[in-house]
């Protein structure tokens, strides 16, 4: 199986809950807000992570706050809050910024070479930004071309086994050999990721969130995490803090590119910002700071939107604990019950214009009441509840300044006749790469 998009029909964005019998395994598709909810808030012990979520990434990410349940990861996620607190991502910031800088001076000497206009393949350079965002956050140092090329093909290549081997264990094919198959491709990723994190606790102390995560101590039970436990976390922030955000990120950008008028909004948000820096002392040249991207919330409103058309992780799964009724249907123990942000975000029922791009929907001051209740109820691309993604705010914050000062620095063209081909593996991400054009803005 080459996506899980390929498993949806048009049924699929119009129903409440669906549900079908798969290789002796109970299916269901659950889309109703209130069920949604139940599952991911209220009964969330009662639908704990579906253990091939552990199977399938443990490879990779071993038992981290992803994979988890029960007191594991209520302890994880008590020490990981810690870690990405508001003052942590103040901290970094400057870290982050330095990755935005490099990435601009790549595109800046695409586009000197190309003589104003440049073809770029923007996902490539989402997926290097946002791996050198995490790299210099988490470790204190730039990420090298060199083994930015051999960590990404080795993800790519994992994304791709990983949907076959989850079809070969429904197959009941032995879970120790598939698991030893994943774990060749996902050696790379935590043997470079293990090397990497000794190398920055030969230097001492920094202000990283390694560091941060070091530091973490348990309220509960005055534990911190231990060696493994630090890998394990630190390959987890990893896949999550560029593999997702390079997805969003992408389409994004693409999105600009196609919505000019969007994009002509966000320069003007970004130009109120620079315009009034003489007058406090600052210059309007100087890039971007933490307290200017709390002043973007058109900027904010685009992601959102991005994030709710193109949610990177398409699919949630979950096992029912024990029998138990889902809107009208019979639940029975083991089940696995599945929650799609790619459906609920673009079903019939939830929003006005599911498959149209308005970030409008997300302005306090121009979106309906109505809009405002489903961004509330059916937006769930970080999940929902105790769950909900820790790195939320990160994400936010890288992509705000990504995008900002892409189109203060640049006119986002269309690539014409060149459409995404999107793929649904572990993450959402385009067969076909994702193209757009750049001229320079001065």
């Amino acid at each position: 199986m080459d996506s899980w998009l390929n498993l949806l029909n048009e049924w699929d964005f119009r129903i409440p809950i669906g549900s079908v019998q798969f290789l002796g395994l109970n299916l269901f598709l659950v889309n109703e807000p209130a069920a949604v909810k139940h599952l991911l808030v209220d009964g969330v012990d009662s639908y704990p992570k579906h253990p091939f979520t552990l199977w399938i990434l443990e490879p990779l990410i071993g038992r981290a706050i992803f994979s988890v349940n029960g007191i594991e990861w209520a302890r994880q996620r008590r020490l990981m809050d810690q870690a990405f607190q508001v003052a942590q991502l103040r901290k970094v910031f400057p870290q982050m910024g330095g990755a935005v800088t490099a990435m601009l001076a790549r595109l800046d000497a695409s586009v000197a070479a190309s003589a104003g206009v440049v073809t770029v393949e923007i996902d490539q350079e989402m997926t290097v930004v946002t791996a050198d965002v995490i790299v210099r956050t988490i470790l204190s140092r730039p990420l090298g071309a060199a083994e930015a090329r051999e960590v990404f093909e080795a993800f790519v290549r994992y994304q791709r086994r990983a949907g076959q081997a989850l079809m070969l264990r429904f197959l009941r094919l032995p879970e120790q050999w598939l698991q030893r198959y994943l774990g060749r491709h996902a050696s790379t990723i935590r043997g470079w990721i293990q090397a990497a994190i000794g190398q920055r606790m030969a230097m001492g102390v920094s202000s990283d969130l390694l560091q941060a995560l070091i530091e973490a101590e348990d309220p509960e039970t005055g534990s911190g995490f231990s060696e493994e436990e630090l890998l394990d976390q630190v390959c987890f922030l990893f896949l999550a803090g560029h593999e997702t955000s390079a997805s969003a990120l992408g389409m994004a950008t693409y999105l600009l590119s196609q919505f000019p008028d969007a994009q002509q909004r966000l320069l003007q948000e970004v130009a109120v910002i620079l315009e009034a820096r003489p007058a406090l002392g600052g210059n309007p040249l100087d890039p971007l700071t933490f307290d200017d991207l709390r002043q973007l919330p058109y900027g904010s409103a685009i992601f959102n939107e991005t994030l709710r058309l193109y949610p990177p992780v398409s699919f949630f799964i979950r096992e029912a604990a024990q029998d138990s009724e889902l809107v009208d249907r019979r639940c029975p123990m083991r089940s696995l019950v599945t929650i799609s942000p790619w459906v609920i975000q673009r079903h019939e029922h939830h929003w006005s214009d599911p498959d149209g791009f308005r970030p409008e929907r997300f302005l306090a001051d121009t979106a309906s009441p109505q809009e405002k209740q489903w961004a509330k109820d059916a937006f769930l691309p970080f999940g929902l509840g105790p769950r909900k993604c820790p790195g939320a705010a990160f994400a936010l914050q890288e992509a705000l300044l990504v995008l900002a000062e892409l189109v203060r620095r640049y006119e986002l063209l269309p690539d014409l006749g060149h459409q995404p081909d999107l793929v649904a593996r572990l993450t959402l991400r385009s067969r076909n790469g994702v193209r757009v054009r750049l001229r320079n803005r001065y």
